[in-house]
Formats: structure tokens, sequence, C-alpha cells
């Protein structure tokens, strides 16, 4: 159940968005995140800026497994990602 709760909740989402009682929920999860590249520039109105997005959830449960599971049910590659165990806020 708490699998199924991870994956609903947390899938595209900051980890950074997520509330107190929302981290403390989803604790001791397994969640998989894009590997980090260097940011790239963007550019907004003939001016650049570096492109500092965020990196959202694309898979969580209750192990590493669960993850890469999801992620080869959308056609993803699991070594392009990054797996880790959300910790407690405190």
């Amino acid at each position: 159940m708490a699998t199924k709760t991870a994956k609903t909740g947390l899938i595209g989402r900051h980890v950074d968005e997520l509330s107190l009682p929302e981290r403390l929920q989803y604790a001791n999860q397994w969640v998989a995140f894009q590997k980090y590249t260097p940011p790239k520039k963007t550019t907004v109105g003939g001016v650049e800026f570096p492109d500092v997005r965020i990196r959202r959830v694309e898979a969580a449960g209750s192990s590493a497994q669960a993850c890469i599971t999801q992620l080869r049910s959308r056609s993803l590659d699991p070594t392009d990602f990054e797996f880790t165990i959300l910790k407690p806020p405190y």
C-alpha cells in the first residue's frame, strides 16, 4: 500500500515542494531522479540565463527494483537514473 501511495503522490514532483506531513509519509521510500547534468543556458527575451531546473521524482517505491520496474514500464532506461531513499525531514 505504501508503494501505491508513493507512486501516485511523488511522481513528477520536486522533493523540495513536499510538505512536512508528506515528507514524513514518504520517508524511507526509494525514488529515482534523472542523473544530474550541468545546467545549460536558456534565452529569455534575448538574455541568457542558466537553466537550473530542479529534478523531479520519476519513480517511487519500496525498493530500487520497484523504481526500475516503473521506469521500464514507461520505456525509460534505468541506467539514466540515480536511486536514493528519501530521508525523514528531521
